[in-house]
């Protein structure tokens, strides 16, 4: 039995081709109960029922009627069809009535009535490249663009239907005619994403494709009037100029969630090609093709001085070439010149001349309302103007343009007679434009022109030589002829635009709202500088309802899907990537897996090629401009040469296929960098992720976590969060729970860094607790209470509680017997300090500092990268604030050189921002606290977690209150404020956050506000139970009432400055009580007791000396010096 598919010979009984899979029985189903019997059958041999109707009405097997370029691709590589995500357009046609109709008809008749309409049908959708997707009894599902990407299908769809309509209606009025029947057809058409792939066991021809784009396809059929075609919005956003639409309104589809707008098919648009609709939308502004524009006004010189000239524009898919040509076209035109445009069409490239034909009627101004006589009329005024030699020539170019003169036909001659003749004809049209007048020929999308134009074209570029004319052509990289090697040929390479033309399109387009912060960089990064894909991300961004306003001036209104990919985009770049060759598609779609860069070592290893096949497969994709090569040394690295072509190539892949390319890859990145391992474990989990290898995926994201440790909090918080994820997914297990358990102690860990919400915080600890408790793990539950504590602590601002759980924590670290674990939780005594007991917390770091016996790496990356150079600093800012600045300073020191040597950089900042700075606050030194303020605020803004920015923007504030910068000091303040509140961390600095600003504000000379602020900062810290900040909001107060009431208010001066000295003194913390001096001096000045000033502003000195704060002590003795005013 021979194959009716491939002819392939096959045994008898055998079911499918043993070549091509195609099946060699057919068979007609049972309308009764659903058995399938052989088509030669009368009644079903299961249930009985009569299968004459059923095969009258089942229709033809699509198979019988699958396009012979569709059975070549199944045939040459079944492989590629075993599934694809595609952008297609669906379209469904059927019959109203048909059962009725059936019941009025012979069998036998009707049969034949279905024929012929199946017939037109398949004609009708295959002239237009569609493929019959199934015969639904009495219509078909047909799909455009599959299995070969259109970016055109949508029009494609559109234009069958439109050529249906008319066939039908006359095969419609015939029945009506012969056999008295009424015979309508509705169609709907759907725009979208499906699945496509051979589907079942015998990867057949059983190409289809699914989802719930096809579903919506079909509502639109059922939904249509007789003879009426209905389309979704989807498909007429994408056809938008190029046909007419009738808008219908919104419907309330079932299966879709919202109303949909539908719109009627009516008839063909304005439109020819993507400038006419942007045209239409209006033209972005027209930026970065200044030199281009040149070289084509140069060319053009040249040309018209007898020197013809053929300037070739090569660029990717939307990156303005159109508008190039039509930029320089208009220019040329408002001079006068004679400009004649032609471009090739996707849609047409299978009907030979198009274009030609296109050219030769616009040349002659001939119309579609004009008669054939008026067309020969037309046609010979204009040749016999040029030349009377033109004369012999008529009747073959009248015959050629389809307007033949009965009086007088063209002779007769074969086809290769013929074509010589129009050639000859044409070059000498060529030259006769030119005698009489330069001329510029444009030809766009050289890419789509069917093989005889071509012959055409070649034969244009051997005329213009000698002439007064310029041909300028555009095309895509991928094409190319034997013309491109003339001397008077030149090629302009489009490149994309750069970014200061980018961003001057982006500006004209968006505008410049404040909301809009951030969207221009992201389009720019997303879109490569191509022209059309940034216009088109935009508008569907304003389809989208993300974007609002109006051009020019839009404004954000919703958020921004990130990885959103505009259908019209999507299409052109699918239409590439499947025309490549099969293997070069099968290279770029791997590559797209490994991401936007790809080493080759590790794409070689991903893929079943040959070395040597690969290298050939990346020379053909870098020369269709696909990739490039990004580096050769140490290793040849390859990039997609935009976003977009990357994750099309992605996309398109279906999710099995994609996870088991995604396994390869992240074997093949252990196997090929087994030294690097930690810096790609980001990757790893990535990879493994996406493979569905959950287990293996947290082990990774566990080891990501730990390599960005502090130096990226947030990235190692992000790492741990996904680790909790993919745990708490496992089956359970020891390995599940001990990552589970982790991953929660880390969370809390960064959680205080970056803030976390109190509900958030409290299930973590929670889960986390009941885990450790349960398998009794002393050292986790340390981590755990330590981590917790600094939660409750920093983003809550409950220090006592802080203070609590710190000592649980530090308890079982004492108990465990690990000094590895003590040190790490050390550096929580911080709470301590927080609730005034500088002692013990001292104690706490002089023990962690003894259990580390010098090792500066012990503990670390378990909370902190280096707790050892913690402590150091950390100890350094207690004893600044117990009097001992000495000593404080070499500690501080001390620790940032332990921190930067062990590459821990947040500890580095720390050291400036909460230690150095506060040192400096204490010695009276401000020029020494701005500088440490601005290291810490680069370190943080560059890497830093929310507390590291909250507490580093307060040293600035505070630096600038010292040098009694206030406006600065202020800003500083506030965006140090604005960053707690928005993430909840470093809520236990609040209370000197509004101290300084009252003090700010005060030096503003705004009394009122500045004590608004310190008083809140003094219920602040009574709230918090925060000792050293209330010491800092009793001063503030103290000074903005000298500085604003004065003596009146001494009642309350003295109150305030007696708290913060009885502070002091119950903590022992002796660096206050000189500050607290200073003030009481400045009560005595105000209240005319110079004696007492000068006593205390000499008690002030003294113990400035004492503590050494010589900064404070050199003013003090200078102010001393000098006599009261």
């Amino acid at each position: 039995m021979d194959c009716p598919s491939c002819d392939h010979p096959n045994r008898e009984g055998a079911r499918f081709c043993a070549e091509c899979a195609m099946p060699l029985i057919q068979t007609v189903t049972c309308p009764s109960c659903g058995t399938a019997n052989p088509s030669a059958a009368r009644h079903c041999d299961s249930c009985g029922h009569a299968l004459a109707d059923a095969a009258a009405i089942a229709g033809p097997d699509p198979r019988a009627h699958t396009p012979e370029h569709l059975a070549e691709k199944i045939r040459a590589n079944r492989g590629a069809l075993e599934g694809e995500r595609k952008q297609v357009t669906v379209l469904f046609a059927d019959v109203m009535g048909s059962m009725e109709l059936a019941e009025q008809s012979d069998p036998e008749e009707w049969r034949r009535i279905m024929d012929r309409y199946f017939s037109i049908l398949c004609a009708g959708v295959h002239r237009f490249e569609g493929t019959v997707d199934k015969f639904t009894g009495d219509g078909i599902m047909a799909l455009f663009g599959a299995p070969i990407a259109h970016e055109d299908h949508a029009r494609r769809a559109c234009y069958a239907a439109l050529h249906l309509q008319h066939e039908l209606a006359d095969y419609a009025a015939e029945l009506r005619r012969a056999r008295g029947l009424s015979f309508s057809v509705r169609m709907g058409l759907n725009s979208g994403e499906v699945v496509v792939g051979a589907i079942g066991e015998d990867l057949g021809m059983e190409y289809t494709a699914i989802g719930h784009t096809v579903g919506l396809a079909q509502r639109m059929e059922q939904l249509a009037a007789a003879d009426r075609v209905y389309l979704t919005q989807h498909t007429a956003s994408l056809v938008e100029g190029y046909l007419a639409l009738a808008d219908l309104g919104e419907f309330q589809v079932r299966g879709a969630s919202r109303p949909l707008r539908v719109h009627e098919l009516t008839g063909v648009g304005a439109a020819r090609g993507r400038l006419d609709v942007q045209r239409g939308r209006g033209f972005s502004r027209f930026v970065g093709r200044d030199e281009e524009l040149r070289i084509l006004e140069s060319a053009l010189e040249r040309a018209f001085a007898g020197k013809g000239q053929v300037i070739g524009i090569v660029g990717e898919p939307g990156v303005g070439k159109s508008r190039l040509c039509h930029e320089f076209a208009e220019r040329e035109r408002a001079k006068g010149t004679p400009v004649y445009h032609v471009a090739g069409q996707a849609h047409a490239k299978s009907v030979p001349l198009v274009p030609v034909l296109q050219f030769l009627r616009s040349y002659f101004e001939i119309t579609d309302q004009d008669s054939e006589r008026a067309a020969r009329e037309r046609i010979a005024g204009r040749l016999l103007l040029l030349d009377k030699s033109f004369e012999d020539d008529l009747p073959l170019l009248f015959e050629f343009l389809a307007v033949p003169d009965p009086l007088r036909p063209a002779p007769r001659m074969d086809p290769e007679a013929r074509q010589r003749q129009l050639l000859g004809l044409m070059k000498r049209l060529t030259h006769a434009q030119s005698a009489r007048e330069p001329v510029v020929m444009l030809v766009e999308d050289l890419h789509w022109l069917d093989p005889a134009s071509e012959t055409f074209l070649g034969n244009r570029v051997e005329a213009v030589q000698g002439t007064r004319s310029l041909t300028v052509l555009n095309f895509r990289p991928e094409y190319r002829a034997p013309w491109m090697s003339r001397s008077y040929y030149r090629q302009i390479a489009l490149a994309p635009l750069g970014a200061e033309a980018t961003e001057a399109l982006l500006a004209d387009l968006l505008g410049s709202d404040p909301s809009l912060d951030g969207l221009a960089e992201l389009i720019r990064e997303r879109t490569g500088g191509n022209p059309f894909f940034i216009e088109e991300l935009v508008q569907a961004l304003i389809e989208g309802g993300s974007l609002g306003g109006e051009r020019g001036a839009y404004r954000l209104a919703a958020a921004v899907k990130e990885d959103a990919v505009p259908a019209s985009v999507q299409a052109v770049l699918a239409a590439r990537i499947d025309r490549l060759g099969a293997r070069e598609k099968a290279v770029l779609q791997g590559a797209a897996v490994i991401g936007k860069e790809f080493p080759q070592p590790v794409l070689e290893r991903v893929l079943d090629l040959a070395p040597e096949d690969l290298e050939d497969a990346l020379r053909n994709l870098i020369a269709g401009e696909f990739i490039y090569e990004q580096e050769l040394y140490p290793e040849s690295l390859y990039a997609f040469k935009h976003p977009l072509t990357q994750e099309v190539a992605y996309g398109s892949q279906l999710g099995e296929r994609r996870g088991t390319v995604h396994a390869a890859v992240a074997r093949a990145l252990v196997e090929q960098y087994p030294e690097r391992l930690e810096e790609r474990a980001a990757l790893l989990a990535q990879h493994w992720e996406a493979a569905g290898e959950t287990l293996e995926a947290a082990r990774w994201h566990a080891r990501a976590a730990a390599w960005a440790g502090n130096n990226d909090p947030t990235q190692a918080l992000h790492h741990w969060s996904r680790v909790r994820e993919l745990a708490d997914a496992l089956p359970e297990s020891a390995e599940a729970t001990a990552l589970g358990l982790e991953a929660r102690i880390s969370s809390l860990t960064y959680g205080w860094r970056l803030g976390m919400s109190q509900d958030d915080a409290q299930t973590v600890f929670n889960e986390a607790e009941r885990t450790s408790s349960e398998a009794g793990d002393v050292r986790s539950r340390a981590l755990l209470l330590g981590s917790y504590g600094s939660v409750r602590g920093l983003g809550d601002g409950d220090l006592r509680e802080y203070a609590r759980l710190t000592r649980q924590a530090i308890a079982l670290a004492e108990e465990s017997g690990d000094p590895a674990l003590y040190l790490t939780l050390a550096a929580n005594a911080y709470a301590f300090h927080c609730i005034g007991e500088y002692r013990e917390a001292v104690a706490i770091y002089d023990r962690a500092i003894e259990l580390a016996d010098d090792d500066p790496a012990l503990g670390g990356g378990i909370i902190m990268g280096c707790p050892y150079a913690v402590c150091h600093a950390f100890k350094g800012l207690l004893l600044s604030e117990l009097g001992e600045l000495e000593q404080a300073r070499r500690l501080i020191e001390q620790g940032r050189k332990i921190a930067r040597e062990q590459g821990d950089i947040e500890t580095v900042a720390y050291s400036h921002m909460g230690s150095a700075a506060w040192l400096a606050y204490f010695q009276g030194e401000p020029e020494a606290a701005l500088t440490h303020a601005q290291q810490a605020l680069e370190i943080a803004e560059r890497n830093g977690g929310a507390l590291a920015r909250a507490v580093a923007w307060l040293a600035l504030g505070l630096a600038e209150r010292m040098r009694g910068e206030w406006r600065p000091a202020i800003e500083a303040l506030e965006r140090s404020r604005a960053i707690a509140r928005e993430s909840r961390t470093a809520i236990e600095t609040e209370a000197w956050r509004l101290a300084l600003l009252g003090e700010s504000y005060l030096g503003l000379g705004d009394p009122g506000r500045a004590r608004a602020l310190v008083e809140e900062g003094l219920a602040v810290a009574r709230e918090q139970g925060n000792v050293p900040y209330g010491i800092h909001a009793s001063l503030a107060l103290a000074r903005v009432l000298l500085g604003s009431a004065g003596p009146a208010a001494r009642a309350q001066i003295e109150a305030a400055l007696t708290r913060a000295l009885e502070l002091a003194h119950e903590t022992g913390a002796k660096a206050y009580e000189p500050l607290v001096r200073v003030e009481l001096a400045e009560l005595a000045r105000q209240s005319g007791d110079q004696d007492g000033r000068e006593r205390e502003l000499r008690e002030a000195h003294r113990l400035f000396t004492e503590i050494g704060a010589s900064g404070h002590a050199e003013r003090l003795s200078g102010e001393l010096a000098m006599p009261a005013s």
